[in-house]
C-alpha cells in the first residue's frame, strides 16, 4: 500500500508540473494570438494549408499549440491514474 500511495504522489506531482508548463504554452498562445489577430485554431488551419508564411513567430506558434495538446493529454492520463 505505501508504494501505491508514493506512486500517486510521485503522479500528482507530475500533474502540477504539467499544469505549470500548459500555463506557460497557454500564455504563449494568448499574446501570438493578440499579436496577429487570429485564434490559435484558424491560424494552424491557415499555417497547414501553407497560406501563411515562414516569419518566425508561426514555427513557435504551430510548436507552441502542438505542445500544448501533447501536455493536455499526458495530463489528462496522469488524472485518469490517480483518480
Amino acid at each position: 500500500m505505501q508504494r501505491t500511495n508514493e506512486i500517486k504522489i510521485s503522479l500528482k506531482r507530475e500533474y502540477d508540473l504539467y499544469s505549470n508548463a500548459m500555463a506557460f504554452y497557454e500564455n504563449a498562445l494568448k499574446e501570438l494570438e493578440q499579436k496577429h489577430q487570429l485564434s490559435t485554431q484558424a491560424f494552424l488551419k491557415r499555417f497547414e494549408s501553407g497560406r501563411l508564411g515562414d516569419d518566425a513567430d508561426y514555427f513557435d506558434w504551430y510548436g507552441f499549440a502542438r505542445l500544448l495538446s501533447r501536455w493536455r493529454k499526458a495530463q489528462s492520463a496522469i488524472h485518469s491514474a490517480i483518480q
